[in-house]
């Protein structure tokens, strides 16, 4: 058994191993280690206990009792637990050099999937175990291709690795956009390491073709590097692929290859450039042809789709960036940005116009949500930083949001507004009337005489405003004022 080889107590370190686990400091495992190995272990025997105590974990995960409660292998829990057993597998693998997998896979075979394109639980384990499993060099890609959208430290975390950058070196021509480095991984898990040389080609857009291979010394690396860097001279991407080829003789990578997140910002990175210039060519061609596009519709004949859809295109783009313009406005409190953001409502109001002059359907996801914050966030200002000097300008502006949202269809839920108002009109604003009442009708002589004051008027646009938040008020203001 390794584990008595490295452990004075396997079964007591396997317990104690949660120690470790809420605390991956390289103190707090050394200082694990040493409680409870059977010796001083070098470099290699500290790994290998980390490996057997992960080993274990993941052998306990595996019977997470949610993955035998369902119907389905491929279901995400039955998928989870197999994920577990693997890892476990992999570990024993790394540890002792036998290979149960192949077991594993046979005895699957017999575990029926009620999905026709599993058919049993082996190629559910093909599919989606082995599918998620990741190297050192997987590790590596990712660093590689993800350095050339974010410059990264001397020193950077990925995920459950440190990453230390020993080299690194970029270059551009073109479209094509090249980088080489060297790079030394470090599990925070077990702590094995791995030197690696990385390099990875941007052909533009969506293609990315990535090398990994170990650090084999400082003189292969310099040729290494010289090589790819004369070939990109060339401008040609199939010289720079068939050198990296040459030269690493190895799996290559793209941008499958990433993590899910990771990937997903890289294509949502790469998107935004292209959707940029998507707007300012629909842009263009709606300005070029408003022209025809008001004809069309003054004569109620078919539009042309295709100047339609720029019409959407363009002003749904204008509104986007005005609405995030007059969010961010809206967060600064200075008389300027006041000013700004009354601008951007103003143009907003503008776009809702045309747009419903143009039949045109505005495709803003983010209004609705954006708004009702906004809405929400005015409420509270003017509820609780209450500044007389200010509260009509601000209460108009309230009303244009509202308004804004009915121009542009959004159907907002007006829910917590109306939750803040109604709480507010209870403990403040009734409180306040009552007490304006009885100043007044102290006297009831000369009650019918006195002029409104300010502190009433203020009330009136309060409740006012609760009208428009469809909060009933009407016996409030007939009462009272």
């Amino acid at each position: 058994m390794p584990g008595k080889k490295l452990f004075q107590d396997p079964w007591q370190a396997r317990d104690e191993y949660i120690r470790v686990v809420r605390d991956r400091t390289l103190a707090n495992v050394t200082a694990f280690l040493t409680r409870h190995q059977s010796h001083k272990l070098n470099a290699q025997e500290r790994v290998d206990a980390l490996r057997l105590l992960e080993m274990q974990r993941h052998a306990l995960l595996m019977y997470t009792s949610c993955g035998w409660f369902f119907e389905e292998l491929s279901r995400p829990e039955g998928v989870q637990i197999l994920r577990y057993a693997a890892r476990a597998l992999e570990l024993a693998g790394d540890v002792t050099g036998v290979q149960l997998e192949k077991a594993l896979i046979k005895r699957l075979t017999l575990a029926p999937s009620n999905v026709d394109f599993f058919k049993n639980g082996a190629e559910v384990y093909r599919q989606l175990v082995k599918s998620a499993q990741i190297s050192l060099e997987q590790v590596a890609a990712q660093y590689a291709i993800t350095s050339l959208f974010t410059p990264y430290p001397k020193e950077q975390q990925v995920y459950c690795y440190t990453a230390n950058q020993l080299d690194y070196q970029l270059q551009r021509i073109g479209s094509l956009t090249l980088a080489v480095g060297q790079l030394h991984l470090t599990s925070e898990i077990t702590r094995e390491t791995g030197n690696l040389v990385f390099a990875v080609l941007h052909l533009g857009g969506w293609d990315f073709h990535c090398c990994i291979q170990p650090f084999s010394g400082r003189r292969d690396y310099s040729h290494l590097k010289e090589r790819l860097f004369e070939s990109l001279q060339l401008a040609s991407a199939a010289q720079i692929i068939l050198a990296m080829n040459q030269v690493f003789r190895s799996q290559s990578y793209n941008l499958q290859s990433l993590f899910a997140e990771e990937r997903h910002r890289i294509m949502r990175l790469l998107t935004h450039e292209t959707l940029t210039r998507l707007d300012q060519l629909y842009t263009q061609v709606y300005r070029d042809n408003y022209g025809v596009l008001m004809a069309f519709h003054r004569d109620e004949l078919a539009v042309p789709q295709e100047l339609q859809v720029a019409a959407e295109v363009a002003l749904s783009h204008r509104a986007s960036l005005s609405l995030r313009a007059l969010e961010q406005e809206s967060s600064d409190l200075s008389i300027e940005a006041s000013q700004l953001g009354l601008s951007h409502l103003a143009e907003l109001e503008a776009i809702a116009i045309e747009a419903a002059h143009l039949r045109c359907q505005l495709n803003l996801p983010e209004a609705k949500p954006t708004l009702e914050r906004m809405i929400l966030r005015s409420l509270w200002q003017i509820l609780h930083n209450f500044d007389p000097s200010t509260l009509k300008s601000n209460l108009q502006r309230l009303v244009r949001l509202i308004d804004l949202g009915q121009q542009m269809n959004l159907n907002l839920s007006l829910a917590q507004a109306q939750e803040l108002y109604f709480y507010q009109l209870h403990s403040g604003i009734i409180p306040q009337l009552l007490a304006e009442r009885d100043k007044i009708g102290q006297n009831s002589a000369i009650a019918s005489k006195v002029k409104p004051t300010v502190e009433t008027e203020h009330l009136r646009l309060l409740l006012q405003l609760g009208q428009k938040l469809a909060i009933h008020v009407s016996g409030l203001m007939a009462e009272h004022l």
